[in-house]
């Protein structure tokens, strides 16, 4: 399994030690080319999709959340925000997706169309 993230390459280490996942499994697309390449929606017109963010705070509780805004900041004050940021501002503006390959073979691809518009975790374990 790999992470994709807008944003540097120090970024993405750093958020790799922050979660204490493989730094080798943290991959940074900064400028956009593999978002672009995948069609990922980009822009503010995604940004803002309350329905779909209240489904992804149902999904996680209060000690994910919180882990997760601790490890975010954490990674800012080790190598700053700036760093942590995209190059281009803009590209914190795109959504993500998730994809799953067996061998070369997609067996799901999710293009999350807004904030909070994430694949479902049970869609994911079905096709592992």
């Amino acid at each position: 399994m790999y992470f994709v993230g807008v944003g540097s390459t120090v970024a993405a280490s750093e958020f790799a030690s922050q979660l204490g996942i493989d730094p080798s499994l943290c991959l940074a697309d900064d400028g956009g080319v593999a978002g672009d390449a995948l069609r990922l929606e980009k822009g503010v017109k995604t940004m803002w999709n309350p329905p779909a963010v209240e489904n992804m705070m149902g999904r996680n509780d209060e000690n994910s959340l919180k882990a997760l805004g601790e490890a975010y900041m954490a990674a800012a004050e080790n190598i700053g925000f700036q760093k942590l940021a995209p190059e281009d501002i803009k590209d914190t503006l795109r959504q993500g997706g998730t994809f799953v390959f067996k061998g070369e073979v997609p067996v799901l691809e999710h293009y999350d169309s807004k904030v909070g518009d994430n694949c479902e975790i049970a869609d994911i374990l079905k096709v592992l």
